[in-house]
């Protein structure tokens, strides 16, 4: 039997765990014979596989090729094959030409080598090469045989699963990072930022459900232009994000220009071809859509990346949740539950802060603290649920009546303290004698007056000393006839 039945065994037999091939030994005038002088059943077989299958001299000239050879080549006949040099034609890598030819030098044969070809239309493909040199009985090299396989989509997939393998890590990394931060502004800047270099993308919005849930606002963004991020206020069920907030669905727009479904119009909301939203579900609460466009490599965004939003939209998801729980537990921790403003645990932290901030940067620092004039008549005259009332109407009062910055806490009882950074004792005494105009003109249910105490920090004092000394102001007022203010500088 001719060389053409050793060859259709080899590339029909599986063989899962590769050992080296015996030598192919033939007489000299064999490597001359083509396919089509051997059986027409051999014959058949060879010309209906898939991959491709050559026989060649010592010198590399191809004496014989199968169809599927010549059509995955990019050629038209067998006739334009024979006699090329087979090596000088596959490959279009020069440091590959010279791996595949060290293998066969030192073994006598090559399994699946993979190599970039040139295809003749101009594109590139990966094949895989399994070939044997063919020696005579002298053991002197006389030809070579074997075949060739289009592994181009096989490579492409693998390299997208690894790429998309990698990126899954990445998200539980990126998950654990985000899980371990507790200052909001910094997570949404953390998130947009990270997103966007995980998908390659050169910008990211965050976007979040307003109060009514009926729209979406831009949180927290990259790339975009500052006015867009102010101006922009989605209806849900508008344009792509809106569309997928409604749908809760992800959503991949190849080119935004073309379809029919979101139109520019004059809005500039979307400055890219390739588009992708996802949208912040947990639990089946919505939460917003994040959304990535302008791939930095110029392409769009595939399948592949669309699931590596997914992916990362999950982990936002849950990270916001648990976000918002800590801040309610904060808010719980750290206020007051009747008049809503801070507790006395916050008070301390607050002042202790300050004290150390006065310590390190020169700068000014004071103190109020106040309470109710006769607090213990009202609750006795008009019951306790009067006197909480006029508690909680005394925190909303202290808090119209200072700036922002100023931190008003409820120090205890009908007692309430107000930390005022970078004030002077004079600038502090005019906002206690403004607290204290403002209470004597609201109409309780009972006439309600207040004392106030005022102390400006010195170097050197405790927090227990400022404090104390405030308190002194306070009891000044109390016994100058209450229903003022006294200070010390």
């Amino acid at each position: 039997m001719g060389r053409t039945s050793s060859i259709a065994r080899k590339n029909t037999m599986p063989d899962k765990e590769y050992k080296p091939a015996p030598k192919i030994v033939a007489k000299e005038e064999e490597i001359n014979l083509t396919y089509s002088e051997s059986g027409n059943l051999h014959r058949r077989l060879i010309e209906t596989v898939r991959s491709g299958i050559f026989l060649a001299e010592a010198q590399g000239k191809l004496t014989y090729v199968n169809h599927a050879f010549v059509e995955m080549l990019g050629y038209n006949t067998k006739d334009e094959m024979i006699g090329v040099i087979l090596f000088d034609k596959l490959f279009s890598d020069p440091r590959e030409k010279e791996d595949f030819f060290k293998k066969m030098r030192e073994t006598g044969f090559t399994r699946d080598f993979e190599l970039r070809h040139r295809h003749k239309a101009g594109h590139v493909m990966v094949v895989s090469v399994t070939s044997n040199y063919i020696y005579n009985d002298k053991g002197e090299t006389i030809g070579s045989e074997g075949m060739i396989q289009d592994i181009t989509e096989k490579k492409k997939l693998e390299e997208e699963l690894l790429t998309e393998k990698r990126k899954l890590e990445q998200i539980l990394a990126f998950g654990e990072q985000i899980s371990a931060i507790r200052e909001y502004n910094q997570l949404i800047d953390f998130i947009v930022e990270k997103t966007a270099v995980l998908l390659e993308a050169q910008k990211c919005s965050l976007m979040l459900l307003d109060k009514e849930g009926k729209g979406l606002f831009i949180q927290a963004a990259k790339g975009l232009n500052q006015q867009v991020i102010k101006d922009c206020h989605m209806r849900l069920g508008e344009m792509v994000a809106g569309y997928v907030a409604q749908s809760r669905a992800p959503m991949l727009v190849e080119n935004i220009e073309y379809d029919e479904r979101f139109k520019r119009a004059s809005k500039p909301w979307y400055f890219s071809r390739s588009f992708m939203s996802v949208p912040l579900v947990l639990e089946n609460k919505l939460m917003g859509v994040i959304n990535v466009s302008d791939h930095v490599r110029a392409r769009s965004f595939n399948a592949v990346d669309l699931r590596i939003l997914g992916a990362t939209a999950r982990e936002v998801a849950v990270v916001l949740e648990n976000m918002e729980l800590y801040k309610q537990l904060s808010y719980l921790t750290i206020t007051d539950p009747l008049t809503l403003i801070y507790n006395y645990r916050q008070f301390s932290q607050s002042l202790n802060f300050e004290i150390k901030r006065r310590q390190r940067v020169a700068g000014h620092l004071c103190l109020i603290i106040l309470d109710i004039d006769g607090f213990k008549l009202y609750n006795d005259t008009l019951g306790h649920l009067e006197g909480d009332a006029l508690l909680k109407d005394m925190g909303r009062i202290l808090t119209a009546q200072l700036r922002e910055t100023d931190i008003v806490c409820r120090y205890a009882g009908d007692e309430f303290a107000v930390i005022l950074p970078d004030i002077t004792i004079d600038g502090a005494k005019i906002a206690a004698e403004k607290i204290r105009q403002a209470v004597e003109k609201t109409q309780f249910k009972m006439p309600a007056t207040i004392s106030l105490g005022v102390a400006a920090y010195a170097r050197g004092l405790t927090q227990y000393e400022f404090i104390l000394k405030a308190d002194r102001a306070l009891y000044e007022a109390k016994r100058e006839g209450r229903n003022r203010v006294c200070a010390h500088p």
